[in-house]
């Protein structure tokens, strides 16, 4: 299920708050997913926080450190979560994750979820306006 990428995003391989994260996926959905107007997304594979730029994340690093997962304080990087600003590169890379500059997704997702991403990534302004216009679809929400 490919992830909107916001203007900054914190991704975290799911497997990785099941296996490391205190509490597990349960605390960290109350941690991350308490209020209802935020932009925090989750689907099968993937958490992504949404923020405005990646330096607003300081305090969830700092969270998800503390809370087991890993983090390599030499090399600035970590195969548990990433950042991703949505006009740049990933601040480091890690080999689950996969983009089309609009949609994330883990390279488990299902074909058929990526496709759809590709698809609404290659849509022009005025299609996405009438996508919007017509209330069918909202093309910038988690894909399912």
């Amino acid at each position: 299920m490919p992830i909107y990428l916001h203007l900054a995003n914190l991704i975290i391989d799911k497997n990785a708050v099941i296996n490391n994260y205190t509490g597990g996926i349960e605390q960290f959905k109350k941690r991350y997913f308490f209020h209802v107007n935020n932009n925090n997304q989750e689907d099968n594979e993937l958490f992504s926080l949404a923020a405005m730029n990646i330096d607003e994340f300081e305090t969830e690093l700092n969270d998800l450190i503390k809370s087991g997962l890993h983090y390599d304080e030499l090399l600035k990087s970590s195969n548990d979560f990433v950042l991703k600003p949505r006009y740049a590169n990933y601040l480091w890379n890690v080999n689950w994750l996969q983009d089309n500059n609009v949609f994330a997704w883990h390279i488990h997702c299902e074909k058929k979820l990526i496709d759809q991403a590709i698809q609404i990534g290659n849509l022009t302004m005025e299609e996405i306006k009438t996508m919007f216009d017509t209330g069918n679809q909202n093309p910038f929400e988690t894909i399912k």
